[in-house]
């Protein structure tokens, strides 16, 4: 799940659950198109992606799929606690995020040897206990069944956390997780400070006035409006982090990107289709310098021997890969608008809510009547 959209999200005023929905198009788009390049790599370049030798294959059949699905499963699970309960409206964000962060510490308890076999058998209930509650749940969801599985989960959750705080590593590494979250939290607070003092100083300079009027005028209207935003998003990235783009920069060009992007989509899905094409934009950051992200990750993870400077010019395809994925979303805003909901039409001039004078004692004021049924 993006932090991106979640931040961008908030400063235009739209639902997480709706960027997300926003998203699926070219998130679908950018894995065919990232793998079409693989393909392509592995066609014409196979020295570049050389296959895994038979020796280093010691697993087969059901044991390699077996060590296939402990990978993949714990990350679906977190990814349906965070992405799933948001899109299905059963959590907040705040909620979400609470969720995904108890699910990442359950499954880390898990899997550390410390863990004695009574607490694995008790997180082993628990999933039995999910599983359940998710069954009865479809059916009858305010059932007492469904109560009680709900219960015999919470318990082995709770269990389960209060066991990890007795291992020592694991205690070590959520003091370490808790610092980075309150460092991170205190950051984006401060940025938000101060791009909310910066956006007060612009709107009352009238700014904002002179920055609709320089990009409404552009040359070719909505297109041109779009493309100098993501050249100049673009560019900027090279300089500031994403939070401090989507505090200070997105406030000012939202009212715009409303106004100029309702004609083409609709008023509902104009600031959608835009903090999603900024969302790919902003991807990109995260693989080049200053702020590259993943190429700080992979500089961590690689050997020795491997050069950042390696890192940093093996990027360079995936960075255009992405700016073409931002090319394609600006051109076919369909990928981000068919996952939307469809805005029920109702024009409310024609809504007629008639009431019955016969429900009123004779001569008695209705609007009295109504507070007199209400405090009943």
């Amino acid at each position: 799940p993006s932090l991106v959209l979640i931040v961008l999200a908030d400063q235009l005023g739209r639902s997480v659950g709706d960027m997300y929905k926003g998203a699926w198009g070219p998130s679908l788009l950018q894995v065919l198109l990232f793998a079409f390049f693989t393909f392509l790599v592995s066609v014409f370049k196979p020295e570049w992606v050389p296959a895994i030798p038979k020796e280093d294959l010691k697993l087969r059949g059901w044991a390699l799929v077996k060590k296939a699905l402990a990978g993949i499963l714990p990350a679906g699970v977190l990814i349906f606690l965070v992405l799933g309960t948001l899109l299905l409206g059963l959590a907040t964000p705040t909620e979400a995020g609470a969720m995904g962060t108890i699910g990442a510490l359950v499954l880390a308890i898990q899997r550390n040897p410390g863990l004695n076999r009574f607490g694995r058998i008790v997180f082993w209930t628990g999933v039995a206990a999910a599983g359940v509650a998710a069954v009865i749940g479809f059916f009858a969801f305010k059932s007492v069944p469904f109560k009680i599985a709900l219960g015999a989960l919470y318990t082995c959750i709770v269990y389960v956390c209060i066991r990890g705080l007795f291992i020592p590593d694991l205690r070590v590494l959520l003091v370490r997780a808790v610092k980075a979250t309150m460092r991170l939290t205190a950051m984006v607070i401060f940025i938000l400070i101060g791009s909310t003092c910066f956006s007060i100083v612009f709107q009352g300079v009238d700014g904002g006035r002179w920055l609709e009027h320089l990009l409404t005028d552009l040359p070719g209207g909505v297109w041109g409006f779009l493309i100098v935003v993501n050249l100049f998003v673009f560019f900027i990235a090279f300089f500031l982090d994403f939070f401090e783009i989507v505090f200070i920069i997105v406030p000012l060009l939202a009212p715009i990107a409303k106004t100029l992007l309702t004609p083409v989509v609709g008023e509902e899905a104009a600031l959608i289709w835009f903090g999603v094409m900024l969302c790919v934009n902003l991807q990109t950051s995260f693989m080049h310098p200053p702020f590259g992200f993943a190429l700080f990750y992979l500089r961590g993870v690689a050997p020795k021997e491997v050069k950042s400077s390696d890192i940093y010019m093996g990027a360079i395809p995936w960075v255009f890969l992405q700016m073409i994925l931002v090319a394609l979303v600006v051109a076919f805003p369909k990928q981000v608008t068919m996952f939307l909901d469809k805005p029920l039409n109702i024009d409310y001039d024609k809504v007629k809510i008639e009431m019955p004078v016969d429900s009123f004692p004779s001569g008695e004021d209705p609007t009295k009547a109504i507070e007199r049924g209400l405090r009943k």
